[in-house]
């Protein structure tokens, strides 16, 4: 139906040779536009390793503070206490 709006085949021609260039333009676009996000999901994925590195280090720092904490309050009670010597006496 939309070919009989065509006047001649030179008109048609014409009218499929820009459909198809139009169609490879956009087919173009489309594979670099996948191309760009799979490699934004890589990079994403990096990025996301990279924080769980970041938060496995801080997380062990912390362990390490807190038991050096509790390390030196153990110490701290024994210090205070009474010798079992000093009882016996």
């Amino acid at each position: 139906m939309a070919m009989t709006i065509l006047k001649n085949g030179r008109t048609r021609l014409a009218f499929q040779f820009g459909r198809a260039s139009a169609l490879r333009s956009a087919s173009d676009v489309i594979d670099q536009l996948q191309a760009q996000l799979e490699a934004e999901r890589k990079q994403h994925a990096f990025d996301v390793a990279e924080s769980e590195k970041q938060i496995a280090i801080l997380i062990r720092d912390l362990m390490q503070a807190k038991y050096e904490l509790a390390q030196r309050n153990l110490v701290e009670t024994f210090a205070k206490m009474e010798s079992p010597s000093a009882r016996l006496h």
